[in-house]
């Protein structure tokens, strides 16, 4: 699930009030603060960037850095930039850190089709095929985590070891006429609940430009009430190390990134002290030797 800032019910609260109060804020009240850390523009074109055809469309990447490769997986309607940008010099230093944008996000077109983690996970997965690349570790937050967990479930060769924060891997507790309301609401109505920091991040980076902005909306709220990405028995046939990270204020409740942690043969928990869903953000100090320290490890 993407990031989106607004007052996060603690991770001991009930996940149907998580949820509700998640649905309801984006979708009639918008985002609140903005995070101080969160640049003020984000540049149109990057310098180690570029689109490759991958499955009959264009995606974009980037590429930094020399030495093992490290696969960077953004959040949902975010960017590599908006998602990584206290990652991205700190994993160069050490690793080739190479980072995907999925169809519709950041500098990638967008297509006709629906938003799938199935589909974006089996893009990402041809594209590092494309690039030679295998036995990759891979960080990935919020979606990115769902399709790092993918990708390791159904392409085991391409991973070597994981990182996955704020990562859920089921629909949890929302209501069937909550859904039905977000369903039956106008993509106008939801692109606006996301807020104007999304919107112009979106517009900032896509070739599709403004316009494009409410079906990207529509498209990102179909693809987070997917009921069901993952099964435990599907985590179970993950070989990979595995490291869930969580807040502790998370959007995902504590529970079940413990779920995820226990499904997972070789999982390890981290919980990340006074922190929400952002913590790659909000607490890189903490997080990025960490990950370092776990992808390193023999």
């Amino acid at each position: 699930m993407a990031c989106l800032n607004y007052p996060v019910v603690t991770c001991r609260a009930v996940f149907k009030t998580i949820f509700i109060s998640f649905a309801i804020s984006l979708l009639w009240l918008g985002c609140m603060n903005t995070s101080q850390a969160q640049t003020n523009h984000i540049q149109r074109e990057s310098p180690k960037g570029q689109l490759v055809e991958i499955n009959g469309q264009k995606i974009y990447y980037e590429r930094y850095g020399n030495g093992k490769p490290l696969v960077l997986l953004h959040g949902g309607i975010n960017s590599i930039q908006s998602s990584f940008k206290n990652q991205i010099d700190y994993f160069a230093t050490h690793r080739e850190v190479i980072a995907i944008e999925q169809v519709g996000h950041g500098h990638t077109p967008d297509t006709d089709e629906a938003f799938s983690y199935f589909k974006m996970a089996k893009d990402t997965a041809d594209l590092l095929r494309s690039l030679n690349v295998s036995n990759a570790d891979f960080i990935g937050w919020s979606d990115g985590g769902i399709l790092a967990l993918l990708i390791a479930r159904y392409n085991p060769e391409l991973v070597h070891r994981l990182v996955a924060s704020g990562a859920n891997t089921r629909l949890v507790g929302m209501p069937p006429d909550e859904i039905k309301k977000i369903k039956d609401s106008s993509p106008e109505k939801l692109a606006t609940g996301f807020g104007k920091k999304y919107r112009d991040q979106y517009i900032a980076l896509s070739p599709d430009g403004e316009k494009r902005w409410p079906t990207i909306a529509k498209k990102t709220w179909d693809l987070w009430l997917t009921p069901i990405i993952l099964e435990n028995k599907d985590l179970a046939m993950i070989n990979a190390p595995s490291l869930i990270i969580n807040g502790d204020k998370d959007l995902v409740p504590i529970e079940h990134a413990f779920e995820i942690f226990k499904a997972l043969p070789k999982g390890q928990l981290f919980v990340v002290p006074g922190t929400g869903h952002h913590t790659f953000e909000s607490a890189a100090p903490i997080v990025n030797p960490v990950i370092l320290s776990f992808i390193n490890a023999p």
